[in-house]
């Protein structure tokens, strides 16, 4: 499926544009009227560091606790030139963020397809194939991409001259996101695949003496993990997120400086969501125009966090690679071992 022809066969909605928000919709102009590649990262960071609900994504966009973050932008020009130029920078782009990583350079990278036609398309069968066609180009590997399956990605890092490979979260953000019951992955621009690896992030804090050991990253990164989770609800007027906390007092910690998305008592394992939050494609949610409040909407009661420990795996387990990485030769630095899944709603889904 050619992404950049059926881009191309889109109606323009720009004329019939409903307001994103105050803070998606400044941004919004500032970026259609800027052309400059570089200039259009400032500008969609700006907006990461004071609006994105991930708290590890607000730190990345300007550096703080030492997270590295790449960017690389897709625009109208890009769309212009076909599916094959498309195809080739994208895996350009895509190898020379794990060059980085390998060096301990980046620890996550952000695709940011700043496209006119998609800041006004609505979730629709359109919207799906247009995601799926950027997947297929990025993660060729496992292509075709599915909806509602949990697809990582294998973030390289040399430590003490051996590389390792650490499994990487993948998500979809878009603008239309907005007001419905994915609200949580609103962004501002058209969309974003984002691309994360806290086990990468840990190791490289550790190599780099940011952090004592191993065990004092990832508890860090850990409270990271707990303030983003309800963090979402930004310009809803319920200022609901579509992520909530479970109570579960026999499994809970003491927060140090605890926000208020935070509730006393809260899962330090399991937390509840719209969606299954580590899915790619969220197939209802990116096809059908829904709402936030809609009780109809599947409710996600099981979702883990219990991997979030320096517990080593064994090869084969779902979490091998998480924070122990997956040894490999330095000619296998575009490699990914590990494969998708897809997501269950059941407190047996193991992920």
């Amino acid at each position: 499926m050619d992404v950049t022809l059926l881009l191309s066969k889109l109606p323009d909605l720009s004329c019939e544009r409903n307001s994103y928000g105050e803070d998606l919709d400044i941004v919004n102009k500032a970026l259609l009227g800027e052309s400059d590649k570089e200039k259009k990262k400032e500008i969609i960071l700006s907006w990461i560091k004071r609006k994105q609900p991930c708290m590890l994504g607000r730190l990345a966009s300007t550096g703080k606790q030492n997270i590295q973050l790449s960017v690389y932008v897709v625009d109208d020009n890009d769309i212009a030139l076909g599916q094959e130029h498309l195809k080739t920078y994208l895996q350009a782009c895509r190898l020379k963020w794990k060059q980085a990583c390998s060096k301990g350079k980046s620890d996550a990278v952000l695709y940011f397809f700043n496209i006119g036609k998609l800041i006004d398309l609505p979730p629709s069968d359109s919207l799906v194939e247009v995601f799926k066609g950027f997947s297929n180009l990025i993660f060729n590997e496992y292509a075709p991409v599915n909806t509602d399956v949990i697809y990582t990605e294998a973030a390289p890092l040399i430590q003490d001259g051996k590389l390792f490979l650490y499994k990487a979260g993948i998500n979809f953000f878009h603008t239309t996101a907005h007001h419905t019951a994915n609200h949580d992955r609103r962004v501002p621009g058209g969309a974003i695949i984002s691309i994360n690896s806290v086990g990468h992030y840990a190791n490289n804090m550790v190599n780099q003496g940011f952090a004592n050991d191993l065990d004092e990253a990832v508890k860090n990164i850990q409270r990271l993990a707990w303030q983003s989770i309800g963090n979402g609800g930004i310009s809803l007027k319920s200022n609901k997120s579509t992520s909530w906390h479970n109570i579960d007092p026999a499994n809970t910690c003491p927060h140090l400086s605890r926000p208020s998305t935070v509730p006393e008592g809260f899962s330090e394992k399991k937390y509840s969501a719209n969606y299954h939050t580590d899915v790619l494609i969220p197939d209802l949610l990116t096809r059908k125009v829904t709402d936030v409040d809609d009780p109809a909407i599947e409710k996600w009661k099981w979702l883990t966090i219990e991997y979030f420990t320096t517990m080593q795996y064994e090869l084969g387990s779902i979490d091998f690679g998480m924070f122990h990485g997956y040894p490999v030769d330095h000619e296998a630095i575009n490699f990914n071992p590990f494969p998708p899944i897809r997501g269950v709603n059941s407190p047996k889904l193991i992920y």
